[in-house]
Formats: structure tokens, sequence, C-alpha cells
């Protein structure tokens, strides 16, 4: 009944049909996105004369939308360093962060996440059950990067994505033993020191010493096996994604996409803009 009420709701033009994006004005690829045309679509989906036609259903839910497990990555790049650093701190009594929780990006309806990933993943080694959660986007994921695309070059006026680093082949127990073994000689895991990260690791596998080291790059390499290690075919390289991270910049482009701010779907052009 929901997706029955879903689809009546695209086709009495009351929300964005994902199936009528027009690929030429939305590309997939970030690189080709044309920056001018970015800014007009970014601005002026409610000045066409079907309005609700371009407004995508947003829901902020931190609390959760599905366990990590469930969800599933939209780019492969990652830094081994920075997700096992996380997820150190994510279980140190005096940490910054918590596992699971919310990824503060966004989730497509599919399941897809747009950004978070080394959250997503620092999580999934320690308990792959845990809830996470996000701004979820009723737009399905292939659809979905194409306007963030956009609105990453019209509205927030960034050129480039980022640059491309590892992938999921760094996670697997020796890779991670490698890492973690430094950390608990060197420390310089977000602020944690040797004797820190060592603390967690013994608490986490109720090992000693270098066993407990081993142990745990064995139980977070199985707990990542649990999850989808792939991309979409669908999903550009790293550098032609969607650059809107940071609390202020996801609820933003949040609150554009909930008012039908960009011009999701034709008519592209408003009556009083006719040179475009």
């Amino acid at each position: 009944m929901k997706l029955i009420m879903e689809s009546w709701k695209r086709f009495v033009n009351e929300e964005a049909d994902p199936n009528k994006l027009d690929p030429n004005m939305f590309p997939l690829k970030l690189s080709d996105v044309e920056p001018k045309r970015a800014n007009f679509l970014s601005r002026t989906g409610t000045k066409d004369e079907l309005a609700p036609d371009d407004q995508i259903k947003v829901e902020h839910k931190p609390e959760g939308i599905a366990p990590v497990q469930q969800l599933k990555p939209s780019q492969s790049s990652m830094n081994i360093g920075k997700a096992l650093a996380m997820a150190l701190n994510m279980m140190w009594d005096g940490h910054a962060i918590s596992a699971g929780g919310d990824l503060g990006a966004f989730i497509s309806e599919d399941g897809y996440i747009m950004d978070g990933h080394h959250r997503w993943i620092a999580t999934a080694m320690i308990d792959p059950s845990l809830q996470v959660g996000g701004y979820l986007v009723h737009f399905p994921g292939e659809k979905l990067v194409p306007v963030l695309n956009a609105m990453t070059k019209g509205m927030f006026r960034v050129k480039q994505g980022k640059p491309g680093t590892g992938g999921f082949d760094q996670f697997v127990p020796e890779k991670i033993k490698q890492t973690l073994l430094a950390y608990a000689k060197n420390g310089k895991a977000w602020g944690m020191k040797a004797e820190d990260v060592m603390e967690v690791l013994e608490k986490f596998t109720g090992q000693q010493g270098e066993a407990a080291v081993e142990a745990a790059a064995n139980k977070m390499a199985q707990n990542v096996q649990t999850l989808t290690m792939e991309t979409p075919p669908w999903a550009p390289a790293r550098p032609d994604m969607p650059v809107i991270d940071g609390g202020k910049r996801v609820k933003k482009a949040a609150d554009a996409l909930q008012k039908g701010q960009i011009n999701v779907n034709p008519p592209y052009k408003p009556a009083r803009d006719p040179n475009l």
C-alpha cells in the first residue's frame, strides 16, 4: 500500500518523479556538470508552473534508519587508518563519537549512503547490527547522485570532487592488524595514546597484549564481511561523486530538496527566463 501511495503522489505531480530526471540536465558524473546550468537548476524548482513536481521527501532520522549491514556504499574509496582510528575512538571511554548513530549524510530510499562511509564501516567493524541514521531521501540512489552533483556545483559552488584513496580490499585481517599494531605502539588515533588503544582492544576481545591486536583484527575483518562490499555499477568514481558534507550543508540541501527548490523534473525553463 505504501509503494502504491508513493507512485500515486508522483503520478499526480505531488512530488518529483525519478523516471523524469533528464540525464542531459543532470549528468551522473560531477565533472560533466556545467556550473551555470547547475546554478539555474538549483534555484528554479519553485518557479515553474508545476512547482510540486520538484519536491523530494527527506526525513531526518538520527536515531536510526537501518542496521549498518543493511545499508550499501555508493563509493569504495576508504582510508583504513581513518576508519580504524574512528572505530577505536567509538569504543574508548573518552570517545568523541559513538558506534552507530547519525551519519550526518544522505541515505537513498534503496539503502545507498551518499557520504559517511568511514563511520559506516567503522561501526560495522565493531558491531554490524547497530543502527545508523541520517537523512532518508525518498529517491533512488542512481537518480539522487546526479541531483546532489548539480547541487554541489550549483548551490555550494564546489568545482571538484574528493580524490579517491584505498578500496575495500584493505579490510582484511593482516592489513587491519598492521594498522592496529601501529596505533597500539604509537597512539595518535584521534587523541588516543598507545595505552588507550591497547585498553580498548583488550576490552573488545577479552585477550591481552598482541593477542588482543590479532583477535581484534580477525573480529573486525569478519564483521566487515557481513557488509555489501561493492559499489553499484552506476556509481561514478569518488572524484565524480557529490561533495555535500558537514551538518550545515547537508541540512541546507535537505531543506532545498524538501521544498522543491531544485528543478528536478521538467519543465526546466520558467516563462520569465526564456534565454537560458
